[in-house]
């Protein structure tokens, strides 16, 4: 594993894309830019220009949700932007602190808005400009410097993405999307406001990771090894072992079990409870969570 960066409030979105750390990684994968979401083919404009053309997506699709947006631009072939903005409301939000990225076609990395080795570089921002909620649309703008994700790879080189905009992009809320996720902290019950569902790699592993995140900015993680079957799994706390996995905060579980009821190509369900052994403990219990991915 890389070096640990700690990156604003992120910690929810970066859980979920980062299954090893509460903590940010820098990305070892691209993001796939349909999970948790249904793009409609030809709704809303988006684009940018690059490498001296202009780029324009074929689907597109947001999710305006309790602390975040999600949006996605992505051609047939399968690259595109994805964005992952903490605010879900107008405003301009600074590309360092938040999630930019771009996957080009047949690769496992991309161009993400963050230099890793000077995170507080500027490398440029994306305005929400209209966030329509009678027609269920949203309307921005963006540029960003990206970094490739690879950070052993240095003969990439950075992209600057210009001249970047979506206009009238549909969206759904959190609500919408069918997913549910429940757990109570210490016998108190967390009440999410955010679900991000995906699936990433690790080496030779992959896992489906379910990120939620409270209105004060709590989160929790469950990853499960994408090739598991419905049954019991344990949790020990040895990242380099467990097939199931699990998060409160900063405090990874080093006790408890996942059980899965249900796994399909595109969705999972189960139960979980767990411990952390952190500064302050946490006792999870009555998890529960059944997700698309």
């Amino acid at each position: 594993m890389k070096k640990i960066i700690r990156l604003s409030q992120l910690a929810l979105l970066f859980a979920a894309i980062l299954f090893t750390s509460c903590e940010y990684e820098p990305l070892d994968s691209a993001i796939n830019l349909d999970d948790n979401l249904n793009p409609s083919v030809g709704s809303g404009v988006f684009k940018a220009d690059f490498k001296g053309s202009t780029w324009t997506a074929t689907q597109t699709q947001a999710i305006v949700s309790g602390n975040y947006i999600e949006i996605s631009g992505i051609k047939a072939n399968g690259e595109g932007f994805a964005f992952l903005i903490e605010g879900a409301n107008v405003g301009t939000f600074p590309a360092n602190v938040n999630l930019l990225f771009f996957t080009p076609a047949s690769t496992d990395y991309g161009y993400l808005s963050i230099n890793e080795n000077d995170l507080n570089e500027n490398t440029g921002s994306i305005t929400i400009t209209s966030i329509d909620t009678q027609n269920k649309t949203i309307s921005g703008t963006f540029n960003f410097k990206g970094y490739w994700s690879n950070d052993l790879d240095t003969s990439v080189l950075p992209i600057q993405f210009t001249n970047g905009a979506f206009k009238d992009i549909p969206y759904i809320t959190q609500e919408e999307t069918a997913d549910t996720f429940f757990a109570k902290v210490g016998g108190v019950e967390f009440n999410e406001v955010d679900i991000l569902t995906m699936e990433i790699s690790s080496g030779a592993s992959e896992f489906i990771s379910i990120g939620t995140q409270d209105a004060d900015f709590n989160d929790m993680t469950v990853s499960v090894k994408s090739n598991l079957t419905p049954g019991t799994y344990t949790i020990t706390g040895s990242l380099a072992n467990d097939v199931v996995q699990a998060f409160y905060n900063d405090d990874k579980a080093v006790s408890g079990s996942v059980t899965i009821s249900s796994i399909s190509a595109t969705r999972v369900k189960g139960t979980f409870k767990f411990d952390t052994n952190g500064t302050t403990p946490f006792t999870i219990t009555e998890g529960a969570f059944d997700v698309e991915y």
